[in-house]
């Protein structure tokens, strides 16, 4: 999946919705506003002052919440339906009843499938008692059943969109999580191969060679003070170096660490739905295969949190040498939260950092989204 066109077609329907709520807004204005336009002198009275500050404070709410999506507010919320039931009370276009459809639109994307039926509900049952005091009980049940109809269509909507949002964003969590495996998985495979040739180095080639140098040891002793005795040291000398690069190779076979870099891309590349913009110096290498594992991980972490809890847009990490050691950064343009109950992956995180002697730190704001910086030193150090 390509993240930035799931960015993309996000932000294009939430851009369509913003309209249809605005042209919603405005054609409930119309009729009220031609109305006063063709008796100035109505302005004067009470009820169309209200009903002007009401109708526009609900434009610009509506409009202010709907830009912030994803980070918007119940107080926000109520804003709208109290100002929307103002325009109800003070109206006669018959038609400011559909303002309570546009915040029964909304509601989904605040509160819980429960509370946004609530709060429909509620806003349905103060719509009722408003038109029963304006007009007579027919009246208020058939214009109640209308604009009921208007709420339960854009709150069924409405539901139907949460629930496929929260649907893709778990789909593009497991997407991650499987990204995440197959990368490591290539890693360990990698590792494997490694091992084997190692192994094949260190029992096959090391042991000639450890032979060799053995037996060129005592043809040197033998061939003492002959003619050939200085090609014999030669040849043992060379048998020598030999076995201590294989061996120094055997090493370094071992204890390759994990290659970071390009697992990170790949795992930020995978996911859907959020562009990940991803900062990370070309030499960046640690020696240590626990400390890489453990950065990837730290990586994998953040961007399974962002996508399940932040309905963020856009995922920054920055990872650099520093302090002797190496920092990762993150920051995401999510809602946030005013507090962060640390899971099992955070507290996780945690725990490998301090083992290999770093720490992490995370901070979170509402409407703000979330920070994350982590540390680990360049070589192991002991858990303090």
């Amino acid at each position: 999946m390509n993240s930035v066109s799931d960015v993309a077609k996000s932000a294009t329907s939430q851009r369509l919705l913003f309209v249809a709520g605005m042209l919603t807004w405005a054609m409930v204005g119309v009729p009220r506003l031609l109305e006063l336009s063709r008796a100035p002198e109505r302005w004067r009275e009470s009820s169309s002052l209200v009903w002007a500050v009401a109708f526009v404070t609900f434009g610009v709410t509506f409009c202010f919440h709907a830009r912030k999506t994803g980070q918007g507010s119940v107080s926000l919320l109520a804003v709208q339906s109290v100002t929307a039931l103002v325009a109800v009370a003070t109206g006669h276009s018959g038609l400011d009843g559909a303002l309570l459809a546009i915040t029964s639109g909304q509601a989904p994307e605040l509160l819980s499938q429960r509370r946004a039926l609530v709060w429909t509900g509620a806003q349905t049952v103060v719509m009722f008692i408003v038109f029963v005091v304006a007009q007579r009980l027919e009246w208020a049940l058939v214009q109640t059943l209308i604009f009921t109809g208007f709420q339960g269509f854009t709150l069924g909507t409405a539901l139907v969109m949460v629930r496929e949002a929260e649907a893709r964003r778990e789909l593009a969590r497991v997407h991650l999580e499987l990204q995440a495996t197959q990368v490591l998985l290539a890693a360990r495979e990698r590792e494997g191969e490694r091992l084997r040739i190692a192994r094949e180095l260190h029992d096959s080639v090391g042991h000639h060679l450890t032979a060799l140098s053995l037996n060129l040891e005592a043809a040197v002793h033998t061939a003492k003070d002959t003619p050939s005795a200085e090609h014999l040291r030669r040849a043992r000398e060379a048998a020598r170096t030999l076995l201590s690069e294989v061996r120094g190779t055997v090493t370094e076979l071992r204890d390759a660490p994990l290659p970071l870099l390009p697992s990170l891309r790949a795992l930020a590349e995978g996911a859907p739905g959020l562009a990940v913009h991803l900062d990370v110096s070309d030499s960046l290498s640690l020696e240590s295969s626990e400390a890489a594992h453990s950065v990837f991980r730290c990586v994998q972490e953040v961007l399974t949190n962002t996508l399940r809890h932040a309905r963020a847009r856009n995922l920054w990490i920055e990872i650099v040498p520093t302090d002797g050691g190496v920092r990762v950064s993150a920051r995401d343009d999510g809602r946030g939260t005013e507090n962060i109950r640390p899971g099992a992956g955070l507290t996780g995180m945690s725990e490998r950092f301090t083992r290999l002697g770093g720490r992490v730190e995370w901070r979170a704001a509402a409407g703000k989204g979330v920070e994350l910086e982590a540390w680990l030193p360049a070589a192991r150090e002991a858990a303090t």
